[in-house]
């Protein structure tokens, strides 16, 4: 009988666990088992498509992922699968209709628009000749100031129209990728093709498709319905490339040193002797440099920024660009010396490191390198965080570089600074960082923040990201078994790339296997601890202890952590839970050496949480449960040594002396008690007694 929710479960895990090993065959069987309960399930028809995408039958994956889109049809994690699939078959122009089809239900999305770029790019690989993905491709580089994608869109559009015969509107998209670009030589050259082909008759049976038509009437006028967005001349100047951090502050620096002409006195923003020429010398001087270094006369700028510096002018700036030549000029020691000077101005900081990055790792220095280039990645990182979290960022990228060179790992550390430098290289690298970050932030959810630096350290993290993406869409839907597989397709690329496994843990957790998650979370921590990466594995053993607050082992090792790391109030919270956890299974024994050890630790908390007293009192209270007045006599008497004032401490010792036939100490205790009421003024208690 159909609908047995255990058997569908049973058959559902069997799938996942058949699609890990890569048993597609089995995998086929189990997933079409668990349909038979549930036929309209749709994370089970994505089970099924993946494996007979696995299996290499593409028609029959075809027809399970058509099955689940008409039961989700908003999916657009679906739809992509669809286009994967129509590609892999060789149905190009259907296959983009579907990537073209998800992109859009991307948008629909909050902060999904990485994911709609990423499906537009398919589109446009699938299916070359594809209008709408190349104009949204187009639309998207403008807005991100992505000048040299977007010119290269424009060139393609304008090839399309050309081959469709409408040479005026390729014509047209030459003249807008001009002003985006006005001296880019692929565009004239089109240009001037065009305007010779413009001489050629148009073949009578070249055909233009819809999608062109409307593309035409877009550029013509608003009311098409797929808009190509041309900015006015005004708008180029928001899409020019800023390049790496080298060309920004170079280009700060240029801008600085112009202004300083109009100033009306020579001012050193560092330390430096009197100014040896006038102010007119020394603008003519500056002059010189900057023309030499704008028109590439390296040795002239060299020696015209010399003489600044040697006519007494202290200026960042200065010394910025002067190290800039000298790296040009492989003089890495004097280049060094500048730009460490520049390095300590907060605005010339982050081209400084990353130049002096390169600096040091061309003179085979990779360790120096190491934190120059981290350095960099840490000021690039906490411009995208929020307050609350640049502390913890803060100790992710101190502990990095230590953890490099203690583990003597150059050829990783060598790895890792060649990806930063690519990465940070590129034109539209500011926009690539927002996009991460967003990402990352959505991965980490409730955990320990996640650093840029952990995504650079793994090949191929950025499509391994969007497969935990992918994943996150999935959860949303309640997709479970098509999340995990997300996941697991993520580890075949990356096996120990740990946010892949807390997507995994955020997933079991997703469908209530709090245990699972939890373990899985222990795991991950205990990773991170191995790798020294110590404030993460913190608070991956936090999260678990909140799915599974009783788990003394779990927090037994948090307790050590926090020690050996001086957070030592923190250590000694998490012992008196640790002590209460073992209190509740009526286990005392255990409950009161934890109580001990934490005991010994007191002296090293903080004075004014008193720990001493209240670990004593934790330990008095076991001690009279237990009815060893012995020993809970010497507890209390310590805390009597620690704080003659506590009231608690002396009426229980009064009691503990009677019970054990000792009248005289009793009565000696409440002497010494009311002393110290009359003492202190406490008549009120006084007379009480």
């Amino acid at each position: 009988m159909a609908g047995n929710r255990k058997v569908f479960e049973k058959a559902m895990r069997a799938g996942t666990n058949a699609a890990w090993d890569g048993n597609w065959d089995q995998a086929i069987v189990v997933y079409r088992r668990a349909l038979a309960e549930f036929p309209d399930d749709v994370s089970a028809l994505i089970g099924l498509g993946s494996a007979y995408s696995g299996a290499g039958q593409l028609e029959a994956a075809l027809k399970a992922y058509q099955r689940a889109i008409a039961l989700a049809p908003d999916d657009p994690v679906l739809l992509e699968r669809i286009g994967k699939t129509r590609e892999q078959l060789g149905q190009g122009k259907a296959a983009a209709e579907a990537y073209m089809a998800a992109a859009e239900r991307y948008l629909s999305q909050q902060q999904a628009t990485h994911l709609a770029l990423v499906r537009w790019q398919d589109a446009a690989r699938a299916y070359p000749d594809c209008l709408p993905a190349h104009a949204e491709l187009l639309q998207y580089y403008q807005r991100h100031g992505q000048v040299r994608e977007a010119v290269r869109e424009c060139l393609t559009l304008a090839h399309i129209y050309q081959a469709q015969g409408q040479n005026d509107h390729a014509v047209q998209i030459c003249h807008h990728a001009l002003r985006l670009a006005p001296h880019n030589s692929e565009v004239l050259a089109a240009l001037g093709g065009l305007r010779y082909a413009e001489q050629i008759a148009v073949e009578p049976g070249a055909e233009v498709s819809r999608e062109g038509l409307g593309l035409l009437t877009a550029i013509e006028g608003p009311t098409a319905s797929i808009t190509l967005e041309f900015p006015v001349a005004p708008d180029v100047e928001s899409v020019k490339e800023r390049g790496s951090p080298i060309e920004i502050t170079r280009q700060k620096a240029l801008s600085d040193l112009a202004e300083s002409v109009f100033e009306e006195e020579v001012v050193a923003e560092l330390p430096a002797v009197a100014p040896q020429l006038s102010k007119v010398e020394i603008d003519a001087l500056v002059g010189r440099a900057i023309d030499f270094q704008t028109r590439g006369k390296i040795e002239e700028a060299i020696a015209a920024y010399e003489q600044v510096i040697e006519a007494g002018v202290g200026r960042t700036s200065v010394y910025f660009n002067l190290g800039l030549l000298y790296q040009e000029r492989m003089r890495f020691d004097a280049a060094i010396a500048q730009l460490e000077q520049a390095a300590s101005y907060p605005e010339y900081a982050l081209g400084s490191h990353f130049a002096l990055g390169e600096c040091y790792r061309a003179r085979g220095r990779i360790d120096e390198a190491l934190e120059h280039f981290v350095e960099v990645l840490k000021m690039v990182d906490l411009a995208t965080v929020r307050r609350e979290q640049a502390d913890d960022l803060i100790q992710l990228y101190e502990s990095l570089v230590s953890s490099y060179i203690a583990k003597g790992q150059r050829e990783q550390a060598l790895e890792f600074t060649n990806s930063l430098v690519e990465f940070l290289s590129e034109k539209s690298w500011e926009d690539k960082v927002v996009q991460v970050r967003q990402r990352l932030d959505a991965l980490a959810q409730e955990g320990p923040i996640l650093s840029l630096a952990e995504m650079l350290a793994t090949p191929g993290s950025e499509h391994i990201l969007e497969s935990v993406a992918l994943s996150q869409e999935y959860v949303k839907r309640g997709m479970y078994y098509a999340a995990l597989e997300e996941c697991y397709y993520a580890l075949e690329h990356a096996s120990t790339y740990l946010p892949t496994h807390r997507q995994i843990a955020h997933v079991l957790l997703a469908m209530g296997k709090a245990d699972d998650a939890a373990a899985k979370s222990v795991a991950i921590a205990d990773t991170y601890r191995v790798r020294g990466n110590v404030r993460q594995a913190m608070a991956m053993y936090h999260r678990a202890l909140k799915l599974a607050p009783m788990d003394t082992v779990v927090r037994a090792k948090l307790v050590d952590l926090l020690i050996s790391h001086g957070e030592i109030d923190e250590a000694l919270e998490h012992y008196l839970i640790l002590a209460d956890s073992y209190y509740h299974l009526a286990q005392m024994e255990q409950a009161r050496e934890v109580y001990q050890e934490a005991l010994r630790l007191a002296p090293r908390g903080g004075p004014e949480h008193r720990w001493s007293v209240r670990i004593l009192h934790k330990m008095g209270d076991i001690d009279m449960q237990r009815v060893d007045w012995k020993r809970a006599i010497g507890v209390y008497e310590q805390i009597r040594k620690l704080a003659p004032d506590d009231e608690r401490a002396r009426l229980t010792l009064m009691e503990l002396y009677y019970r054990s036939n000792w009248p005289e100490l009793a009565i000696a205790e409440l002497d010494d008690l009311l002393r110290t009421y009359r003492e202190n003024g406490k008549t009120r208690q006084q007379f009480s007694f």
